[in-house]
């Protein structure tokens, strides 16, 4: 199946006023505002020279006749500025801190001599009054004093005001206590639009979205209402803003890890427990740094999750005794071979003789009824390690798994960032994943097991050009995939020639679903073979931002095309064939639910070897 969807929106925003209005750029910052002199009058035509302390990086611009100044989009960090002009006191402010979307830092120049120095080191205020937007940013340095589990910023989202879980995450797996990106906030939706340096990785169909690598994240802002119509979506959105290489080489090494003998074990209410196997580390490194001085700075980071746990639980298989046709102290079965069909006034009867009567040997079927192709089938099945209960003569949770699973996880990301000319700056940024694992349920594989491996990528090219002191440009263009592919372990491993089942439909293990409490019943797919699927996502992000300044009124106006794509097979799209058991063959007539058994069922030459036929 193949679904392509066109987004378009274009939007406009006017600004009439020097500094109210949404920045027009979501993966950087903007600083601007007005210089006055003491009388509050617009000071026209002062120098400004806003100096990126991180890098080295410094761009000059001058006040326009209503005193205005506009950076437009400027890597965040941390930035001094500096306003001089013949006849007034220099006026230095900084290091301020340069968050997304626009920073307001308004100046007021004292008559003097340039040569006298006014220093201002108090940071920009933390409350904003030029526009209703209610959003939080997560900086690096604060998420990192923070307690976490591995290295996820989600885990910090039910931290915000107003959230709470939802439903929609509880089915994801997402609990409550820890939403993710699956939380409301003030009441809203759970829906949201996930951007990476400012392009959408929302995926169409799953709405899945991958999250940056914790390390190679400079700040997280999370737009909760009121936010500028360029975003075009209700909910909310979370922007993810990544670190970048400074004038000076640093890196970094980390990890994080988990493992059970640091767990206790569960109580197991009289039965035998283990500590579920648990092996988790999560480490990497970074480093960052200039390749041209005060032109081009790169950053780069490494990461590898492996995770070894278990799912641990009980299920009911066959005993010995069961396997060898042996069902003494349970329901009677009886032969479906002696059938007999009698013709009354209410229509057909069938009535069969049970194998007690039949063969004087008890509630047992004798070993030469007993079906090759269930002998075969039923060989897979894991043994009773634990003695489990007997309820009406039955034994129920004889058999305690404890599945290991591995799930490694491999990121890369990369960022370049170039300042072409004092006008023109480059900002590349892309992410790399890969996740090969083996899914195993019950720890029966090949049985019920999955090799699975999920490849994704974002990415996204940024060019800032200055065209004019009143006119900038601003283009993105960003691509994010995700390609699954779940083969099933059972596949092309020639299980129909080893279990000598003649009519398979494909090279695979059959599908087996057997009624009742034994041999898997209480699963929702029986003892069978995993999904077999691919599927292919994409988002393609074009956008477009244009800047002007006239005066004291500033107009951002833009649009941006979405396109998505995703290609996907049906979902299990193999299928060799099922065998369903139960317990209609064994028991003393159609309809008698007090006699018969699903897996005396699979143990009757006669109820598989039908099976077989409607294969064929």
């Amino acid at each position: 199946m193949r679904k392509v969807n066109l987004l378009g929106g274009l939007s406009l925003l006017a600004v009439f006023a020097a500094a109210p209005g949404y920045a027009q750029s979501v993966n950087s910052g903007d600083i601007r505002g007005t210089v006055t002199d003491q009388t509050g009058a617009v000071v026209p035509d002062v120098a400004v020279s806003v100096v990126n302390v991180d890098t080295g990086v410094a761009k000059d611009y001058v006040t326009n006749r209503g005193g205005l100044y506009d950076t437009s989009s400027i890597v965040t960090g941390h930035y001094q500025i500096t306003f001089t002009k013949t006849g007034f006191n220099r006026l230095v402010r900084g290091p301020v801190t340069v968050q997304v979307g626009f920073t307001s830092v308004n100046a007021q120049l004292k008559i003097g001599s340039t040569a006298q120095e006014v220093v201002v080191t108090t940071n920009v205020p933390l409350l904003k009054t030029e526009s209703g937007e209610q959003s939080t940013t997560l900086e690096a340095r604060s998420m990192s004093q923070l307690p976490n589990v591995g290295t996820d910023w989600q885990n910090f989202t039910i931290l915000l005001p107003g959230t709470s879980g939802t439903p929609s995450g509880e089915a994801a797996g997402n609990p409550a206590s820890n939403p993710g990106q699956f939380v409301a906030a003030n009441g809203n939706l759970p829906y949201n639009s996930m951007l990476a340096d400012g392009a959408v990785t929302t995926l169409p169909s799953s709405s899945n979205s991958d999250v940056s690598t914790f390390e190679t994240v400079a700040e997280v802002q999370i737009s909760t209402s009121s936010f500028s119509a360029q975003y075009g979506i209700g909910g909310y959105v979370f922007n993810q803003i990544s670190k970048g290489g400074t004038d000076h080489f640093h890196g970094s090494l980390y990890e994080y890890f988990q493992n059970d003998a640091l767990n206790a074990k569960d109580y197991g209410f009289g039965s035998p427990v283990t500590v579920p196997f648990l092996r988790y580390n999560n480490y990497g490194g970074s480093i960052g740094g200039p390749i041209l001085k005060k032109k081009l700075f790169f950053y780069f980071n490494f990461e590898k999750l492996s995770t070894e746990g278990a799912n641990t639980g009980f299920l009911t298989v066959p005993t010995a005794a069961e396997l060898n046709g042996d069902f003494t102290g349970q329901p009677t079965i009886y032969d479906p071979t002696t059938q007999v069909i009698t013709q009354t006034p209410d229509g057909p009867v069938v009535t069969r003789q049970s194998f007690a009567d039949e063969y004087g040997n008890g509630n047992k079927i004798p070993a030469n009824l007993i079906d090759p192709v269930a002998r075969a089938i039923q060989s897979y099945f894991p043994k009773p390690n634990i003695t489990g209960e007997s309820v009406q003569g039955t034994t129920i949770n004889n058999y305690y798994y404890n599945a290991k699973n591995s799930s490694p996880f491999t990121k890369y990301f990369g960022r370049l960032d170039f300042d072409i000319t004092p006008n023109n700056r480059l900002t590349i940024s892309d992410t790399q994943r890969d996740s090969p694992a083996v899914q195993n349920q019950w720890d029966t594989c090949p049985i019920g097991c999955d090799n699975v491996d999920t490849d994704s990528n974002n990415s996204q090219i940024t060019d800032v050009w200055n065209i004019s002191p009143q006119t900038v440009n601003e283009a993105r263009i960003g691509f994010t995939d995700q390609l699954n592919y779940y083969v099933d372990s059972t596949l092309n491993q020639g299980f129909p020639a080893k279990i000598g089942w003649q009519y398979a439909k494909a090279d695979q293990f059959p599908t087996t679903t057997i009624a009742g409490n034994c041999c898997f019943g209480s699963t929702s797919s029986g003892f069978s073979p995993n999904v077999n699927a691919v599927q292919k996502e994409q988002v393609f992000d074009l956008s477009d931002v244009v800047t002007l300044i006239r005066g004291r009124h500033i107009l951002h106006f833009g649009g941006e095309l979405l396109i998505y794509r995703t290609d996907t097979t049906t979902w299990g799209n193999i299928n060799a064939g099922t065998f369903a058991f139960t317990g209609a063959y064994t028991q003393s007539a159609v309809g008698d639910n007090t006699t018969g058994i699903g897996v005396a069922d699979t143990r009757s030459e006669e109820h598989t070897s039908e099976l077989q036929s409607h294969h064929d």
